[in-house]
């Protein structure tokens, strides 16, 4: 019979030891972050570099970090063929990263993003508003509290790459 309650009492600290790993295992942390964005492919034809804040969250769990963001960004202007154009788009994204060495992982975002294009003859000024959904792969870089990513969002006609500084408190 003791042999029988100690076996018992064993499963249950090492249940208890697991279960209590796993608890520990989970984090959520939230920040804030600025970006440099510079736009791609046609997008540069009609806009410049793009300058931009986001709010962060990330959920630690023991294989992968499920992130979130809201994010604005505001591109600058550029002259076209006596047009000037500029643009800014606020987006939510979600995603996943998986760790790759110890303070750095790789992953990707699905957002959906609300661009505003503007165009300006310097007589007449026209507004277009369009909601799109975009694929971003990324790479980042976390060393305590602070964050750096390099991400490339991958948008119909409106695709840029960003370098992002963030901090989570």
């Amino acid at each position: 019979m003791k042999g029988t309650e100690m076996k018992r009492f064993q499963y249950i600290i090492i249940l208890i030891i697991f279960l209590a790993s796993i608890s520990k295992a989970q984090s959520i942390e939230s920040g804030i972050g600025v970006s440099l964005n510079t736009p791609a492919g046609n997008f540069s034809n009609v806009v410049g570099t793009g300058y931009g804040g986001a709010f962060m969250a990330k959920l630690g769990l023991p294989l992968i970090d499920v992130t979130g963001s809201v994010e604005y960004i505001n591109f600058s202007e550029k002259d076209v063929a006596n047009l000037k154009y500029s643009s800014y788009m606020w987006s939510i994204n979600a995603g996943a990263r998986i760790s790759v060495f110890p303070f750095i992982s790789a992953g990707a975002e699905i957002g959906n993003y609300w661009i505003t294009v503007t165009a300006d003859n310097g007589t007449v000024k026209g507004d277009n508003t369009e909601n799109k959904v975009a694929f971003t792969p990324l790479i980042a870089a976390q060393i305590g509290m602070f964050e750096a990513s390099l991400r490339y969002s991958l948008i119909s006609d409106a695709s840029f790459i960003s370098i992002r500084a963030g901090i989570y408190f």
